[in-house]
């Protein structure tokens, strides 16, 4: 006997095929008893999570179970401004969760369909423009001239009124060079996105500096300065923009020509030099008294100093009060 030369396997294959019944779900139901699912190619979603009844239109004549699944929850949104993909599988099974009889359920249509969060769309060049914008109204300089170090992405953000605070980021030490500033935007009152842009701050001053070398303790005259215009970020802290707070002033180390003068490279010059005659006066609210002296040591105001009394001979401390006078307490 001959027998036909088809495998159990395909034999079984052909029979559900032919039923009808292998890859449909409530097609041997009345139509009455049927729940159609129509999935459009795409739909916009403006919340967080998206619900069947939002994604699809539902037809069936059991209106309570209808309006059950329209409420079901599939899924969350996609970020703003991104897509995904809702498949009838993963409806079937967001269904099938809620113990509902997916038997009923048919897909006359789309097996998946696309859908999008609904967002508002802000250009990296809005964003860089509110921060420069922002640089020069905090800092309020003409000589203040910001960059940006790189361009600014779109974003999306979820649609709603927008609100924003620029905010500088770091502990800067000088006035220009390397800044990074932090947009945050927020959505009806709520924080959603931080933005952060890099800028370069190039910040120009008249400073000045040595026309020549400046040895190490000469008093410094107007003569020996030059004023000129420099990007301050790149020089070091303490420059000096006030020709008054140089002239007179001696120098604690040498200076080379073209350096920028720094305040802490310059000190005030002693009032009193070592073997100055002056006064040694010791003073209360009751009692004044006073004796020649002769200073030990160079001094500036304020600072304590050896004195000799000329009377006694002692050895005393001090403090200079002027280029004449100094006070023991």
């Amino acid at each position: 006997m001959k027998y036909f030369p088809y495998s159990y396997g395909l034999l079984v294959l052909i029979f559900l095929l032919s039923s009808g019944t292998a890859f449909s779900t409530g097609s041997n139901l009345a139509d009455e008893q049927q729940i159609k699912i129509f999935l459009p190619q795409s739909s916009v979603i403006n919340s967080d999570e998206y619900r069947l009844g939002e994604i699809s239109q539902l037809e069936g004549e059991d209106f309570l179970l209808l309006e059950k699944i329209s409420q079901t929850v599939i899924g969350r949104s996609p970020l703003p401004g991104r897509k995904l993909t809702v498949t009838r599988s993963l409806i079937l099974s967001r269904l099938r969760s809620q113990k509902i009889n997916i038997k009923r359920f048919v897909f006359p249509g789309a097996e998946s369909s696309s859908i999008q969060r609904a967002a508002l769309k802000i250009t990296g060049n809005d964003i860089d423009q509110v921060v420069l914008k922002h640089i020069r109204e905090a800092n309020n300089n003409e000589d203040l001239k910001p960059r940006l170090l790189a361009k600014t992405r779109d974003i999306f953000l979820p649609r709603g009124q927008v609100s924003y605070v620029i905010t500088s980021k770091g502990k800067y030490k000088k006035e220009g060079g390397y800044r990074n500033y932090e947009v945050e935007f927020s959505i009806d009152g709520e924080a959603v996105r931080i933005v952060t842009v890099r800028t370069y701050l190039k910040l120009y001053k008249e400073v000045f500096i040595a026309r020549d070398t400046i040895k190490r303790n000469q008093i410094i005259e107007e003569s020996d300065l030059l004023k000129v215009r420099k990007n301050v970020d790149r020089l070091p802290r303490e420059y000096i923009t006030d020709k008054d707070q140089l002239i007179g002033k001696i120098s604690k180390r040498t200076i080379n020509p073209s350096e920028a003068i720094r305040g802490n490279t310059v000190s005030e010059p002693p009032l009193v030099k070592s073997g100055d005659r002056l006064q040694i006066v010791f003073e209360t609210p009751f009692l004044r008294l006073s004796a020649p002296g002769i200073s030990m040591a160079k001094g500036r105001k304020g600072e304590r100093i050896p004195v000799k009394n000329l009377d006694s001979k002692i050895v005393v401390f001090a403090t200079v009060q002027s280029r004449n006078i100094v006070l023991v307490n």
